[in-house]
């Protein structure tokens, strides 16, 4: 099921933004009132001025007399105009900084929409176009359609007013001017609807053109690229991709070209027109050289607002398309994480879980999280039942795809059932709160997630007055990297990375993978979660974490994921998982007992470490 995000209106998009500047940023609606109105007045006041100088002139004016109607003239019109100036550049400051507010709630709106469209393809393309929206600086939807709504409106004010003027000379001047301008229009649509139509076509290619530049500039592949000689082929990759583009552009131009062309000939043949029209009257003796030159003025601009409405109308159907896919990410129905009628406050410790009957499909045009290579809807689970007893120590295993990942993510609510029930003490889990169900579980799962901020925030994952460092150095000795800070002098006010301080520090793979661990040890939830918690840590480092596993989950309900069966031997129970069944379970000698699968991967896993002890 592909997600096509609605289609709205310019004007709705308009009325949208509005709506925003509105509420955050009012001072932007009113400059751009202030913008629309000098803007209007600006061109009108000056074709007046010609008519004025050119009046005084054939009245034979003093120099005095000239001097006194000009000089104020002049005057104002450069203070509109430098009004109008000011007025513009503080309007970009005002409505650039609501860039980085929109930015922020799009990321806040993330936070909210139910978990399964973070992970899901078509979700993920959408809130990146959204993303693409506000963060392209002045080609952002929300910078071009401020521009846009401000440029528009000021040249349809132009164009009626300077339509005004024209209609004192001759109404069927007008009227066939109107004609000529509609019919300019019915031509620059058709050109930007034929751009449009190759828009898919130009993205697919400057996604390959830059797919190729990015692997080319990529330093991480440069030993791959020396070592399997992939020079030449990516440099034939280049040449296509661009060979790719420059066919599309060709036949972009060669079309545009032709409007163009159509276009030229249309706008000379009108303003040719409108001009002879206004040396007959000229001649004629109708109009005076002051009307002379104040009417030619006026056909000069009413052909030069037309082609700025056209350019405006194409900014803001572009900078619409845009805004469609933020408008369609932040208008999801945020998730419901307050309703329930009862509180995890009232549960007994430690927890008891049991799956009852549950089904799930991933619903993303049946793409498997764990499987990204299906096109088809893939059933997960179906009637699957399983019992965590309370205080339990479970060890899940099997080979990737077996679902083991999926049936975490709807152990910590993540992803609701299709079919059946989550039990917590015998509860429905969906009669309590979501945002109190995420209380229930310290988790490490297998994307290692560190913020660019400090130590002691990365490990409370709260604010630095709320943070109990005590705790903190406790949870992170029990990881394992209280002694290695303590030797690097790291405190807790030491940023991670260097993404914003540049005396950061930057962690190991496994050290990581601990950082997470103790993140979940500080929280203290009564039930622990651990995702392939020890995959970047080598064996002697591993088998430190294992022999502290008992002491991290006492007391506690604890489900733990692994592909090394070497560890398995700490839980109090194996399941092992084949494709969305529980084909074995057991403790680690009732299982090698059975001889079955779980023995079979054991003995594999174990030979192997043989060898490489020997290698």
């Amino acid at each position: 099921m592909k997600f096509v995000p609605k289609h709205y209106s310019i004007i709705s998009d308009i009325i949208y933004f509005i709506k925003h500047f509105q509420r955050y940023e009012p001072v932007v609606l009113f400059l751009c009132g202030v913008e629309i109105i000098l803007g209007a007045a600006t061109p009108l006041a000056g074709i007046y001025l010609s008519k004025a100088a050119i009046d005084l002139v054939v009245q034979g004016a003093s120099v005095q007399k000239a001097v006194m109607v000009l000089v104020p003239f002049t005057l104002l019109i450069m203070a509109v105009y430098t009004l109008k100036t000011a007025v513009s550049s503080g309007k970009y400051n005002y409505y650039n900084s609501q860039r980085d507010h929109f930015m922020g709630l799009l990321f806040l709106k993330s936070l909210k929409v139910p978990y399964k469209y973070t992970e899901s393809g078509e979700m993920k393309k959408v809130y990146w176009k959204a993303y693409d929206a506000i963060s392209m600086g002045d080609w952002s939807a929300l910078s071009r359609m401020v521009t846009g709504t401000t440029n528009i409106t000021i040249n349809i004010l132009r164009f009626l007013l300077y339509s005004t003027v024209i209609g004192t000379l001759d109404a069927w001047l007008l009227l066939v001017l109107d004609v000529l301008a509609i019919a300019s229009y019915l031509l620059d649509l058709c050109q930007i609807r034929y751009e449009e139509s190759l828009r898919d076509e130009i993205a697919e290619a400057t996604k390959k053109y830059y797919c190729v530049l990015d692997s080319m500039g990529n330093t991480k592949g440069a030993k791959d690229i020396r070592i399997f000689g992939m020079g030449h082929w990516l440099a034939g990759l280049r040449d296509m991709v661009i060979e790719k583009q420059r066919g599309i552009n060709q036949k972009l131009y060669k079309k545009r070209s032709r409007f163009e062309k159509a276009g030229f000939l249309l706008g000379m043949v009108r303003d040719m027109g409108a001009y002879t029209f206004l040396l007959y009257k000229a001649f004629e003796g109708a109009i005076d050289a002051g009307g002379f030159v104040l009417y030619f003025g006026a056909i000069t601009g009413f052909s030069g607002f037309i082609t700025s409405i056209m350019n405006s109308l194409s900014e803001l159907r572009s900078a619409a398309n845009a805004a469609d896919y933020l408008r369609a990410y932040m208008e999801i129905p945020g998730e419901d994480d307050s309703s329930g009628k009862r509180h995890i406050d009232g549960l007994e410790l430690p927890l008891k879980i049991e799956f009852k009957n549950v089904s799930f499909a991933y619903q993303d045009a049946g793409v498997d999280i764990e499987d990204n290579s299906s096109k088809e809807k893939k059933q997960v689970f179906k009637n699957l039942n399983l019992e965590i007893k309370a205080g339990e120590k479970i060890a899940l295993v099997g080979v990737n795809g077996a679902g083991k990942t999926t049936l975490v993510k709807l152990l910590c609510g993540m992803y609701d059932p299709d079919a059946g029930e989550i039990l917590i003490n015998g509860i429905n889990r969906n009669e309590f709160p979501r945002k109190e169900i995420y209380r229930l579980f310290s988790a490490v799962f297998q994307e290692q997630f560190v913020m660019p901020c400090t130590l002691g925030e990365n490990i409370a994952m709260d604010k630095r007055d709320n943070i109990d460092a005590e705790r903190v150095w406790e949870a992170l000795s029990k990881a394992g990297l209280k002694e290695f800070f303590n030797s690097k002098d790291i405190t807790l006010k030491t940023y991670m990375g260097k993404d914003i301080m540049k005396d950061g520090i930057n962690l190991s793979g496994g050290q990581q993978q601990r950082l997470l661990l103790a993140r979940a040890l500080y929280k203290d939830a009564p039930v622990l979660v651990l995702d392939e918690p020890t995959a970047a840590l080598d064996p002697v480092a591993e088998s430190e974490v294992y022999n502290n596993y008992n002491k991290y989950s006492k007391g506690k309900t604890a489900l733990f994921i692994s592909h090394r069966l070497a560890s398995t031997k700490f839980s109090d129970r194996i399941i092992m998982l084949e494709n969305g069944k529980i084909i074995e379970e057991g403790s680690h000698n009732e299982l090698m007992g059975l001889n079955g699968k779980y023995a079979e991967m054991f003995h594999v896993q174990s030979n192997y470490y043989e060898k490489g002890e020997e290698g």
